[in-house]
This record gives structure tokens, sequence and C-alpha cells, in this order.
């Protein structure tokens, strides 16, 4: 199979099935993933009774990974359209279990349970000035989930509730990990231009973060 790339999927709908009224369908719908207005390109319409929404808005508000094979005319949402190489599950689980506890460590400042985890000559873009002993934005990652992965790194989605800043409430950003050996992280760092700035961010009803 040709390998599958990414594209964005302006042109692409996904069917959010609901009763849409007859004074609804002269209204331009919007949408909210996490609480926060998705906008994109190609915008929502109501078609017959039922909302579509741009895909790609949708999975990138969410996190998920899109890819589009023009051969087969698919579209792959958080799916590997080249399964059958996958790599081994194995390393991923031990892989996952590191990065979690790192990730855990680091939120909550347990200097040497970071310390423990890292190898030699460890290398981050993510310590501030007060860390890894004091307290700036302690305790505020909300929500962690893997999005890619090789056999010797794994890229990490944090969604971050900011308590020093006045500009924004929450920041989403990917992490990317890389490991040496099956015990040690060798560097943890920020993927360029992965950061985004949010004024809200819900992960369930009834828990929200921001304005």
């Amino acid at each position: 199979m040709k390998r599958a790339i990414k594209v964005g999927l302006a042109g692409i709908f996904l069917t959010s099935v609901f009763s849409a009224g007859a004074y609804a369908a002269t209204l331009a719908p919007k949408v909210f993933v996490h609480g926060h207005n998705v906008e994109s390109g190609a915008a929502p319409k109501i078609i017959n009774g039922s909302v579509y929404v741009p895909l790609r808005a949708i999975s990138d508000g969410l996190g998920a990974d899109i890819q589009w094979d023009n051969k087969s005319k698919s579209v792959y949402v958080n799916s590997d359209p080249n399964f059958e190489r996958e790599v081994s599950s194995v390393s991923y689980v031990n892989n996952r279990n590191l990065a979690f506890e790192w990730i855990m460590a680091y939120d909550e400042r347990r200097k040497e349970d970071v310390i423990a985890l890292n190898a030699p000559n460890f290398k981050t873009d993510l310590y501030q000035e007060s860390f890894p002993a004091g307290t700036y934005n302690m305790g505020s990652i909300v929500e962690m989930q893997p999005v890619d992965r090789t056999e010797s790194s794994l890229t990490v989605r944090i969604v971050q509730r900011v308590t020093a800043e006045d500009d924004y409430k929450v920041k989403v950003e990917k992490w990317k990990f890389t490991f040496e050996g099956t015990n040690k992280i060798k560097s943890v760092m920020v993927v360029p231009k992965s950061t985004q700035y949010l004024d809200r961010y819900t992960l369930f009803p009834g828990t929200s973060f921001g304005k």
C-alpha cells in the first residue's frame, strides 16, 4: 500500500447524528471540543436535518491523528494504515509507563524520582528556573495521551492547567520522550509548533479548566 500521508481534510465531513429543526437549519452551527469553539476553513453545515462538521477540525481538537490514503480513498483516525509493520507492543507498554512515571514525578516536583529516571547526559527543554525543586505550576497536568511512537521514542499530548500566567489558562502541547535501554529516559523535548493556548478545556461534563 502506498504510504499514507497527513493532509488537511477540509472536504471530508463527519456526521453528528441528531435532529436539527427547520429554524436551526437557517443558522450556522458552532462546534465546541473540550469547551473550546473550533474554527476551520470548512464551516459546519446542516443538511437534511443532520449536522456535518469538518473531520480535521474535530480530530485536531481531540488530539487525534489523521492520515489519508489517496489510493484506497480511506481516512485513518488514530489508526495505523500500515499495521502489519507495527513495532513491538511490549516496548510500547514499557516506554509508556516510564514516560507517565516521569510526567507525574515532574508535575509533583518529586526531584529524586525524576532524576532516578534520567539517563546520563539527560536533556530537556521543560525545566523552569525553579524546577526540579520549586513549585512553578506544580500539580498542573490534567491529561496525558500517547499520540505517536517508534521503537525508542514516545510522543505524549499534555494538557496543562496554567496557574502562573495571566494571558491564558490552559496549555496543550506534545512532549517527545526518547529512551535509553528499558529503564532510563534519554530526553524529553517539546515537539516544535505543537503548543496551543486555550481559555478553556473540558475533560468531561462537570470538570473544566479556564474561563
